[in-house]
């Protein structure tokens, strides 16, 4: 990035740092860190980001972006479960494919969402179309609408960690049958069908 333009340098800055993120981890990136792969000087990148928070938040932003952009649920046209289930497939492919950014979003290493305000929204848009979507396939209350959401956005959540572990355990247990392992990786290789029984119990109760 020695070739700059001054304009853009923001944007360039928090593309660099999405890479480093994903390629690292959030706990190898810094201010120092991004400044020296991005080849300017170490007070350059201040004009942007105070703290290195503010550069996570940055990434962060950017990964809840990708992650709402994934899902693709249109809430203008009619909601289906399956359009629910592929969203949830497309989520939880998506926190695989971009480990270390996907700890970063959900994480602590940001504070408070609402010092940053484009995090926070970015962060609900994903929510939001869940929500809208639940709120077009059932009569239930808005509570129970917004229960069954936050239900969905936690089994897909706790999915994303079973089967990233399913995966550096591999073929290496002695005994696959014993603990959840094997339950998991059975989740894993049906994992569409999982959702979509999943979806429909939410659905239908």
């Amino acid at each position: 990035m020695n070739n700059y333009h001054h304009g853009n340098l923001k944007e360039e800055l928090i593309e660099c740092a999405c890479k480093l993120c994903e390629r690292s981890g959030y706990t190898k990136l810094s201010i120092r860190s991004l400044a020296k792969e991005s080849g300017v000087s170490q007070t350059a990148p201040y004009r942007h980001f105070k703290t290195k928070e503010c550069v996570y938040a940055a990434v962060a932003t950017v990964g809840f972006k990708k992650l709402s952009e994934a899902c693709n649920i249109d809430v203008e046209k009619k909601a289906t479960k399956k359009q629910l289930v592929k969203a949830g497939y497309r989520y939880i492919e998506f926190g695989l494919q971009n480990a270390n950014t996907y700890d970063l979003m959900f994480g602590t290493a940001v504070g408070n969402f609402a010092d940053y305000p484009d995090l926070l929204e970015s962060a609900n848009k994903t929510y939001d179309s869940f929500r809208s979507s639940f709120s077009k396939l059932t009569n239930d209350s808005e509570d129970i609408i917004a229960f069954k959401c936050l239900t969905l956005w936690s089994m897909v959540h706790g999915l994303v960690g079973i089967i990233r572990k399913v995966h550096v355990v591999g073929d290496d247990l002695k005994n696959p049958s014993d603990g959840p392992i094997s339950s998991a990786r059975m989740v894993a290789d049906n994992l569409e069908q999982h959702l979509d029984m999943v979806i429909n119990g939410l659905i239908s109760n």
